[in-house]
């Protein structure tokens, strides 16, 4: 266990953030951005491009928190919204204008990577949604119907071929949505933040921001060391939103996600496990996913237990059931552990939230935060230049906050250890493959 480090993978292998300051002094700006993760730097690039120098308040450096803490998998269709349930939900036009913005995501991401040269190690691979029951294979299968008939390239996959994609026996069927992938997410913000300065957006880093309050027609922002006056603010900073914001108090959950990953496997384990170097995160409430770096190391992620913390059992479990998913596992060991927090909202949709004049909050990426959080920063961007959503596929709404905020909070991490219960009483009491 002493061999493991307890630190992202991405920070060891990806070149510091250059370049960018912690700022001081008393500035004016049009456009302030809280929050230097993917939705925050996104936008301040798109702002960059179309004229403008908006000012980036980053705690830390770029990436440095949920971003920089995920597995990096681009998966951008949310395989458990359909497209008409969302139209449902949201009516023709602006449920339209959501799917397209959904559907368009991932390959944005990939494009913008090629466009902007980032060295993000960029995998567009495509994306596996892998169902372990005839129920959770009824369910994807007709995601993918759906998303079809709205012109998306998304494939129903059957046993033989999932088996054969995956190199697992595990699964029913799955969704491939063929413009997913993968990438180093630390790289991809930290690449973003430096076309960004390029472009003319003033990215600061280490500058938190303690205050936020209402000055004349603007908006005042403090900290220790510098004082930012803005005629507009757009909070991006996941769940430190709601710090600066009453109007954003519990709309949001915390999901503790555990990630980790190999020493680069042998390229026979490679050539049977996940051999078109795929992306997948299944659909199983007892989540499990799986994807290689650019240098084969075999990263997975674990979401948190109710119960306990401790690093060595959690990497027990891990290795214990990447052993249980395929005896080709049995002698991978995790070399890397770090822990990340998605936030998760109401809708388990992408949201903007309008707080007041001129106050705007990027809320929610849903555990798909890389996608989804690159094209809102586009989308947001249009609106501010614009200033209004026509002919942009977001609409500002009001917050929507969680019932019983403080028992809720608890339910991600709930659900997905029950689920785990279940299997092991499964497996206990039936012999049936512990986790399935």
């Amino acid at each position: 266990m002493c061999a493991v480090e307890v630190n992202t993978l991405w920070s060891n292998v990806t070149p510091a953030a250059a370049g960018l300051a912690k700022l001081t002094g008393v500035h004016d700006t049009e456009i302030a951005i809280v929050g230097g993760g993917v939705a925050g730097i996104s936008l301040a690039y798109h702002l960059a491009e179309a004229g403008m120098a908006p000012v980036v308040l980053e705690a830390a450096t770029p990436g440095s928190d949920a971003a920089g803490k995920s597995a990096g998998v681009i998966a951008s269709l949310p395989v458990r919204h359909s497209p008409y349930e969302i139209l449902e939900r949201y009516g023709d036009k602006k449920g339209r204008r959501l799917v397209d913005m959904v559907g368009e995501s991932g390959k944005y991401v990939f494009s913008l990577a090629q466009k902007l040269v980032l060295d993000c190690a960029p995998q567009q691979t495509g994306f596996l949604a892998p169902a372990r029951t005839v129920q959770e294979v009824e369910r994807v299968n007709k995601t993918a119907s759906e998303w079809r008939s709205f012109g998306y390239g998304v494939q129903s996959v059957d046993k033989d071929a999932i088996n054969r994609l995956t190199g697992l026996d595990t699964y029913q069927g799955a969704l491939l949505d063929p413009a997913g992938g993968a990438i180093n997410p630390l790289a991809y913000v930290r690449e973003l933040a430096r076309a960004a300065a390029g472009q003319g957006a003033r990215v600061y880093i280490d500058s938190p921001v303690i205050k936020l309050h209402k000055s004349g027609t603007g908006w005042r922002l403090e900290s220790d060391n510098y004082t930012v006056n803005a005629s507009k603010v757009v909070l991006c900073a996941g769940g430190g939103n709601c710090n600066l914001s009453a109007g954003l108090a519990r709309t949001v959950l915390p999901f503790r996600v555990f990630q980790m990953a190999t020493e680069p496997l042998d390229m026979k384990i490679r050539e049977v496990i996940l051999p078109e170097n795929h992306a997948m995160t299944d659909v199983s409430p007892n989540i499990f996913s799986l994807r290689y770096d650019r240098d084969g190391r075999l990263i997975t992620a674990c979401p948190a237990f109710l119960f306990y913390n401790d690093k060595s059992r959690i990497i027990r479990f891990v290795e214990e059931r990447l052993s249980i998913f395929s005896p080709l596992l049995e002698t991978a060991r995790i070399r890397y552990l770090w822990e990340g927090t998605p936030w998760i909202g109401r809708s388990v949709l992408p949201r903007v939230t309008g707080l007041s004049q001129g106050l705007l909050a990027v809320q929610a990426c849903n555990g798909r935060g890389l996608a989804i959080n690159t094209i809102l920063g586009r989308e947001v961007a249009g609106f501010i230049k614009q200033g209004h959503t026509e002919n942009l596929n977001l609409s500002i709404e009001k917050p929507d906050p969680v019932r019983y905020h403080g028992l809720m909070s608890y339910l991600p991490a709930i659900l997905v250890n029950s689920a785990r219960l279940r299997s092991r009483m499964m497996h206990k009491f039936t012999g049936l493959h512990r986790y399935t």
